[in-house]
């Protein structure tokens, strides 16, 4: 069995893994009947769980500003959405644009929110992981979904602790 110890926060608008950043294999040993695996996990991902926890509340405000300011068209996480390549716009790096995002999006488009999923990795003390999600009602730039990966790193390295 294999995976990264961490743990999942999941709110009204968005989702959230911090994990180790470190895959690891876990070989059943000899005779074991798998709890063995499950205990190593449960363990070692409870740090990442009280984390969270520590987070919420100011992740929680920190969502709800922004669907109340509206810089970014953020919908609550419960709402259907469909995957669609191009709800982002690439406007940071210009060799990322995709020329024909656009139109993929307007043909295939049905009007429904579609999720975002931003990777903070790199903002954290190496070599933990940390993935976002959540849904947007229409398209967006990518210049303004870097100050909310921002916005949830500081939270997250406010509310670090002792991990």
């Amino acid at each position: 069995m294999s995976g990264e110890a961490g743990a999942q926060l999941d709110s009204e608008y968005y989702a959230l893994f911090v994990g180790s950043g470190v895959r690891v294999s876990y070989a059943l040993p000899p005779g074991g009947d798998g709890t063995e695996i499950g205990r190593h996990f449960q363990e070692e991902s409870a740090p990442y769980a009280r984390w969270l926890e520590r987070a919420r509340p100011a992740l929680d405000g920190f969502f709800a500003r922004l669907a109340t300011e509206q810089r970014i068209p953020l919908v609550h996480l419960s709402e259907p959405s469909e995957e669609i390549h191009g709800i982002i716009i690439e406007d940071v790096d210009p060799s990322l644009a995709d020329t024909g995002a656009e139109q993929h999006f307007r043909e295939h488009s049905r009007g429904l929110p579609c999720p975002v999923s931003l990777n903070g990795s790199r903002r954290l003390p190496a070599p933990q992981s940390i993935q976002l999600r959540f849904l947007v009602s229409a398209r967006v730039r990518r210049s303004a979904l870097e100050p909310v990966l921002e916005g949830v790193v500081d939270i997250l390295l406010r509310t670090r602790g002792g991990m």
